[in-house]
């Protein structure tokens, strides 16, 4: 009996739970949102194989141009990997994919979720049967991303068509064996442009080749890049074995067998079988990677020498063990300022530092290694943290290389008159242009909100009045200006290049800037006097980041030519002559120069060779290179050479978009999709029949859901809820109708505290039935207005003979309380047409560290009504606030601080309960109730051990520690009975979900145990 009632008790808890965004107006009582910044719906297209819901506007020459490309790279892939030589399969069905035009359209929509890295291309789902993609990448990695995806489609594919075969857990494929494969087959269709967007983390690992994973590692070690890593071994096995493309084929139709013996058969046992002995496999792997990058490591020149080319000295400020990128120069030239993660590790901030004058040996007789830590510690304090606000406010991060793909140019820009410092930063529906003081750090000069699309690379003109930068509207991404006053912009490229990374020559009167010259970038200079555009540089390989010279004779940037290693080169304006300074393993990025200098530059560089200060990010640092004599030199010219990377299918077979379906578009359809849980259906000789379920069915877009589900017990549990949620527009709909009976506790227990100390609530059975109808209106990701309206009828029911004489004549078993509460729920029953709306605000910022919240502000104010009408439906109102603060102290330590205020009258039948794991702990759960309450509790939360370690690699952690204080009142309105008051104050040790509290009582510190989280 008491397992049947335990269950029952878990069913009605689990029906509060739904996989909807929010299930009703009160229950969420704070979150994130997100804003469906656009409305419309999509349009659809039907191809060979694929069904396309996308909202680029078809009939609109560019976009339809963008559009037919995508559905050319698309189908053209689907033939090839389906091909013999490849997966040698045809999908067994049509793939649904939803192509959006940018990342901020993505994120905005009900598919977007609470977050969406900026760094996300594409992904499909195996249980939704569809891709979900964004077109405003650089074009060459987007059609390397969407083959990428496509792969991957292949491999689920094969996998739902093998699952019948005999399976054996031989066979375990690793998350690798997926994304590794998934980049090496589409490697094939459709290889990566650029050094810098996979194989720069490979040549890093394989120049020291004790760095690359071992076979166990790349099975079962997390930490291991599933992209990069794995796609070495495919790579290494195609070519020395031929057999790279069959090892990932095979790996999904065989499943008699492990990847080790498939490695095995394949390589006709010259790398043994890993999973039984790995040391062939590693040690081949090793050789070969080894061989082709670690001797060309060692062959190359370091950063911080000097040779006949370039003097080269690390400028990063040594105890500041983060990586640093896009340098910018104040406007004297004796700081620099550059991008780097914040000490608490969660943010990218702007510092700023003194440029080091060259150290002068000088001769000391007797060394003073105090002196030498002052003279450290001295140094390290000038370092300035230009960005000091904790996320999300003023802005949730700032826009730079370290969340969004390399290909954008400079971050930000240094002024040269004001002192003022530009960079974006994403805040509400998309990046937003700042421009702070660099002299006084946390002070924003302005916020703007630029009317496009992931904008970037923010430029100074000359007087500091304007900014250029470049940015995407309706997919195209395009070179503006934006005047500072009035905020006023302007499409200065207007072209279909990709356009990004401009430079403004010292006179104002040019801009350099990175366009897409076929499948590479090259430099074009655009007149801004009258609007003529000219190439500067052509060739089979990629430049990037150029940036002036204050004579505005040359132009310093960054080209991969050669070998796709990123390399600083410079070219004359006059003559067009390109001198290369640097040929670095690691790679060279966003190149400066010095003020009044045709020969001294500061740059960013990937370093493979400097692991001392214990880097646990991408090891980039500051240099300062004074140029000699260049390694080579040559002049910029069309030489008419092919711009197509490699020829692949795609330029094979040209893709025409069918006309009628542009002219006369098929209305987009909702695909629905079914899902379920599991059906409980059970019977008891006490009990009677019992069960439970939930089914649901969802969009293609995930903006409808249908939800039902149910838990039954006999004729006294009974709990069925049928919901709708619309997200479709910004103002979220929900509709709700629902049936419940049950114990009236069950909605008050905790599987710790158990049942509340509340004898009327342990003896009421509740019954409640009506329809709701919600909308929450975002104002952005942190605010929102919520409204709801519902129509119910609730029961309390109580024992025959249970009424007030009873209760007061029965002390031994009931106290003051019970008779208020009896009197609350007495007055309660009836029907009701109840109003409400809340306010919300949430700017938490969550942390794994702390394990709950870390910084930031959360408020729920929130008022209800229901106005009398006759005999059966009740008025009543009920006001509430809860408020939250939270501060952090460190990257681990937080002061936390909360309020909640509750007024309502009798007959709304709410009221609030304290005591137990969540208000006035370590007093019993319902040792305080009341209709009207008052609550504050404060607490400081802080680490006490990471980890405890066991044998066996077994570990336990984190373990933290809270010291606590809390007070409360609560009393019933309209009672005279005097108002309950409550303190506590101790502390504990958590391993969360388990918390261990003591808190003194009567000079003595009395344990507790609860389970939960902390608020």
């Amino acid at each position: 009996m008491r397992k049947i009632r335990a269950i029952v008790v878990a069913l009605v808890l689990l029906s509060a739970s739904s996989a909807s965004s929010f299930i009703s107006a009160q229950s969420e009582k704070f979150g994130k949102n997100n804003v469906i910044w656009r409305d419309g719906e999509p349009n659809f297209y039907q191809s060979e194989h694929f069904d396309v819901w996308t909202w680029m506007d078809l009939k609109d020459p560019k976009q339809a141009e963008h559009f037919r490309k995508f559905m050319e790279n698309i189908e053209n892939a689907c033939s090839f990997l389906g091909s013999k030589k490849m997966y040698d399969h045809i999908l067994s069905k049509r793939l649904p994919i939803i192509v959006f035009n940018t990342h901020s359209e993505w994120a905005s929509s009900a598919l977007g979720g609470s977050f969406l890295p900026e760094g996300l291309g594409a992904y499909v789902e195996s249980n939704r049967n569809r891709m979900v993609t964004k077109e405003d990448f650089l074009p060459q990695l987007k059609r390397a991303v969407t083959v990428h995806e496509m792969a991957h489609e292949f491999q689920m594919d094969l996998q739902r068509t093998n699952i019948l075969k005999k399976d054996s857990k031989k066979n375990e494929l690793s998350l690798g064996f997926y994304e590794g494969g998934a980049e090496f087959m589409a490697g094939q269709y459709e290889p990566h442009t650029r050094d810098d967007i996979r194989r720069l983390s490979q040549r890093m690992v394989a120049a020291n080749p004790k760095s690359l994973p071992t076979w166990d590692h790349l099975k079962n070690d997390p930490r291991v890049n599933p992209y990069s890593m794995w796609e070495m071994v495919f790579e290494m096995l195609e070519a020395e074995f031929s057999c790279g493309v069959d090892f990932q084929v095979q790996g999904f139709k065989r499943r008699d067998i492990s990847l080790g013996e498939l490695i095995y058969q394949l390589t006709k046992g010259k790398l043994g079988n890993p999973d039984k002995n790995p040391q062939k496999f590693d040690e081949f792997n090793r050789d070969y990677w080894g061989g082709i990058f670690e001797s060309d490591r060692i062959k190359r020149s370091k950063p911080y020498q000097e040779n006949a080319n370039v003097k080269g000295r690390n400028i990063t400020p040594y105890l500041h063990p983060y990586p640093g990128i896009s340098p910018m120069l104040s406007p004297d030239g004796k700081q620099i300022a550059y991008f780097t993660i914040a000490e608490n590790g969660f943010s990218t901030v702007i510092v700023k530092y003194p440029i080091p004058a060259e150290e002068v040996f000088i001769e000391i007789k007797k060394p003073d290694d105090e002196s030498d830590k002052k003279s450290n510690e001295k140094k390290n304090k000038q370092i300035v943290n230009l960005t000091p606000q904790f996320p999300p406010e003023p802005w949730e991060y700032i826009v730079s290389d370290f969340v969004t793909w390399p290909f954008n140019g400079r971050n930000g820009d240094w002024s040269r008159t004001g002192n003022k410092i530009a960079f974006f930063a994403q805040k509400n529906r998309d990046h937003a242009l700042f421009i702070i003081d660099a002299e006084k750090p946390d002070k924003i000069l302005q916020t703007i909100y630029v009317p496009f699309d992931q904008s970037f690379s923010p430029i100074f003109s000359p007087d500091g009045e304007t900014v250029y930068f470049s940015a995407a509207e309706k997919i195209t991404r395009d070179i503006y200006a934006i005047d500072l006053k009035s905020q006023k912009t302007v499409n200065l490229s207007n072209d279909e290049r990709f356009d990004t990374a401009p430079a403004v020559s010292p006179d104002g009167k040019r801009i350099a800037y990175i366009g897409s010259d076929g499948d590479f970038q090259h430099i074009f200079i655009l007149n801004l006097e009258n609007g003529e555009k000219k190439q500067l540089t052509f060739g089979r390989f990629n430049d990037n980041s150029p940036s002036w010279s204050d004579d505005g004779a040359t132009i310093v940037f960054t080209s991969d030519k050669g070998d796709q290693v990123w390399k600083i080169y410079t070219i004359d304006a006059a003559s067009k002559t390109i001198s290369q300074w640097t040929d670095y393993f690691g790679s060279s990025d966003m190149p400066i120069f010095a003020r009044g200098k045709n020969d001294l530059i500061y740059y960013a560089v990937y370093r493979d060779d400097d692991e001392h200060k214990g880097f646990i990010y991408s090891n980039w640092e500051i240099f300062e290179a004074l140029l000699l004599k260049p390694i080579k030199q040559f002049v910029a010219e069309d030489k008419g050479e092919s711009t197509d990377f490699s020829f692949t299918d795609r330029n094979l077979s040209f893709y025409k978009l069918d006309a009628e379906q542009i002219e006369n578009p098929n209305p987009s359809p909702q695909k629905w999709v079914i899902d379920g849980g599991d059906v409980n259906i059970g019977a008891d000789t006490y009990w009677g029949m019992f069960g439970s379920s939930w089914f649901g069915w969802s969009n293609i877009l995930d903006s409808r859901h249908h939800l039902f589900q149910f838990s039954l017990s006999g004729n006294y549990f009974r709990v069925l809820d049928y919901i709708y949620l619309n997200e479709e527009k910004r103002l979220g709909r929900q509709y709700e109708v629902y049936n419940r009976k049950y114990p009236f506790y069950y909605a008050f227990y905790g599987i710790a505290t158990g049942r509340p100390r509340q004898s009327v609530i342990r003896m009421t059975d509740y019954q409640e039935f009506g329809a709701t109808a919600a909308m929450r209106y975002p104002i952005d990701k942190f605010n929102r207005y919520e409204f709801y309206a519902s129509l119910r009828n609730r029961d309390f029911s109580m024992p025959i003979g249970l009424d007030e004489e009873w209760i007061i004549g029965n002390p031994e078993q009931f106290n003051d309380q019970d008779l208020q509460m009896f009197r609350l729920l007495n007055n309660s029953s009836g029907s009701n047409l109840v109003a409400g709306a809340a306010f919300v605000r949430d700017t938490v910022f969550y942390s794994g560290i702390t394990q709950g919240p870390l910084h930031g502000n959360a408020v729920r104010a929130q008022v209800e009504f229901a106005p009398p009408m006759g005999k059966e439906f009740k008025g009543f109102y009920s006001l509430s606030v809860d408020a939250r603060t939270y501060r952090r102290l460190s990257s681990g330590v937080l002061l936390a601080g909360r309020i909640s205020l509750f007024d309502s009258s009798k007959k709304a039948g709410d009221f609030v309960l304290m005591g137990g794991a969540d208000m006035i702990r370590g007093r019993p759960y319902g040792s305080l109730v009341g209709n009207q309450i008052a609550y504050g509790s404060v607490e400081l939360r802080f680490p006490i051990v990471d980890a405890v370690l066991f044998p066996r690699k077994f570990a336990l952690g984190p373990f933290r520690g809270i010291l606590f204080g809390d007070a409360g009142i609560a009393k019933f309105s309209g009672e005279k009975f005097p108002a309950q008051k409550g303190f506590s104050y101790g502390a504990g040790i958590q391993f969360l979900p388990l918390t261990f509290l003591w808190t003194q009582e009567n000079h003595k510190w009395v344990p507790s145990f609860y389970l939960s989280y902390n608020w």
